[in-house]
């Protein structure tokens, strides 16, 4: 009884989180649904182009570029000083309108020269890869301002709403109605970002400066990302042969893993290294695995799982990406340049890869050993990235706490103080109520009255949304637990070393 009523104040807390800025919501909403319109969709760049004699599906131009423009933003990220600048969104929205315009001129034949026609294309993509990656790491960088709980509180509710907008797509005309949409997704995120922009850094009075922290090289973060974008770049190449997904599935598979990243990371609380090895990538395998043993790689229910996986994987990997910006203080244009590299540069192998396997089988025979070897991959990859050793250290780069139980409660508060703007001095009582100390121990200790004390808890229940100090303490050692293994899964892993 008592756990459920935690959980449904954190779901009340999530809520209210999400109420707190519509706009941020609305710019989410999107941000996301245009990703999926330009990164999942064909109408974009339909059919495909050949390089030495290899068949290539046209979209991999854009994972190529966008994994161009990523690497651009992760080489210079200490030289870029114009994110606080007003002109800065303007031009990336600019630049995906003009590129999304040529691209459009090219689809409809408005271009007569061939060589002019592949003149659009190229510039159209190279304009909408800068405008899309240039807005993921601005998204990125208010994620990381807000924190990790709330930038998961906010992606599962976009990935909700996104999900049902995608729906209403599919009911309109194909593909008029993904090009309307296309066009003006732009201006709403636009709008919307700009106003939550200025809500979310005037409320944290937080500039946009890149900290000065050492920066740390996600090296699994990396791996992760490859084998992600090369599975998604595998299908990519399996849909020029027997056709995209269902409309449906990807709208079954973005509510799935909308429902599946709440009850997982925001009810229960898992950590990360199990989030994503344990629950993302074994589903993954399992869709592809499922696909090819139906023999309907693309159209069979399998493609759910799919789908819910890699939603699921970018959820996930987001919430992370918050919590190594504001909690490690890396970079935000770091944090999500580095890894979407990685990502597009997967998605380009596995689309290159998936066409010569494809072309070496011809009419499709094989699809399904295909698919199960490609399964069997995920699996593995999943099981070598999961060992005992990395369960235990947290994603070897991030470590939230030590191995003390002090430590790990500390730093707790700490992320608990930043999530809830908390006071210094709010901050101060809250680790020693924690810890065990009494409020008269408090004000000897703080050299403050005992009412003061008392004035500082009822601020902090307040913000919490907790009604006495026990739970307080239960809060913030459930927030504790979230981000280190439990007692009794170091005992386990002990045994298992």
């Amino acid at each position: 009884m008592e756990r459920a009523r935690y959980r449904q104040s954190d779901l009340r807390r999530m809520a209210l989180g999400v109420r707190t800025i519509p706009s941020l919501f609305i710019a989410l909403t999107s941000y996301k649904l245009l990703a999926v319109l330009l990164l999942m969709e064909t109408f974009l760049l339909p059919g495909t182009f050949v390089v030495g004699g290899l068949a290539l599906p046209a979209c991999t131009l854009l994972f190529l570029a966008c994994s161009l423009v990523c690497l651009a933003f992760a080489m210079l990220f200490r030289r870029l000083t114009f994110h606080d600048h007003s002109w800065y969104l303007g031009l990336l929205i600019a630049c995906l309108m003009l590129g999304l315009f040529l691209l459009l001129l090219r689809e409809l034949g408005g271009v007569g020269n061939a060589a002019l026609a592949s003149a659009c294309r190229g510039l159209g993509i190279a304009l909408v890869a800068a405008g899309l990656i240039g807005v993921h790491i601005e998204m990125a960088r208010i994620m990381g301002a807000l924190g990790m709980t709330q930038t998961l509180t906010f992606g599962v509710s976009a990935a909700f709403a996104a999900g049902l907008l995608y729906l209403a797509l599919t009911l309109l005309p194909v593909p008029q109605g993904r090009w309307m949409a296309a066009f003006a997704l732009p201006l709403v995120l636009a709008a919307s970002f700009s106003r939550a922009r200025r809500n979310v850094y005037r409320s944290r009075k937080t500039r946009f400066e890149e900290p000065e922290a050492e920066v740390l090289v996600p090296y699994r973060f990396i791996v992760t990302s490859v084998a992600q974008g090369v599975a998604a770049g595998l299908l990519v190449a399996l849909a020029c042969v027997g056709g995209p997904f269902a409309p449906a599935w990807n709208v079954a598979g973005y509510l799935l893993a909308a429902m599946l990243t709440l009850a997982t990371m925001l009810v229960c609380k898992l950590d990360f290294n199990r989030s994503v090895y344990q629950i993302g990538f074994p589903l993954v395998g399992l869709g592809l695995l499922c696909a090819g043993i139906a023999g309907a790689p693309l159209g069979a229910p399998g493609a759910v799982m799919q789908v819910t996986g890699f939603l699921y994987l970018d959820l996930v990997l987001w919430g992370l990406g918050s919590y190594l910006i504001k909690n490690c203080r890396q970079p935000a244009t770091w944090v999500a340049a580095c890894p979407t590299t990685s990502l597009m540069a997967g998605r380009t192998l596995g689309a290159v890869l998936g066409a010569a396997l494809l072309q070496l089988l011809p009419g499709g025979v094989g699809w399904n050993a295909l698919l199960c070897t490609a399964a069997f991959c995920f699996v593995m990859a999943a099981l070598l990235l999961s060992n005992a050793a990395n369960l235990r250290t947290g994603w070897g780069f991030v470590r939230p706490g030590g191995p003390d139980d002090g430590t790990n409660a500390h730093r707790a508060c700490q992320i608990v103080a930043e999530d809830f703007s908390l006071t210094q001095r709010e901050f101060e009582v809250l680790r020693r109520i924690v810890a065990g100390e009494s409020r008269a121990d408090v004000a000897e200790a703080l050299f403050i009255a005992p009412n003061t004390v008392k004035t500082h808890l009822h601020s902090i229940y307040a913000k919490l949304d907790v009604h006495n100090v026990h739970d307080l303490r239960a809060y913030v050692d459930n927030r504790r637990r979230s981000f280190s293994p439990s007692s009794e899964n170091e005992e386990i892993l002990e045994n298992d070393a």
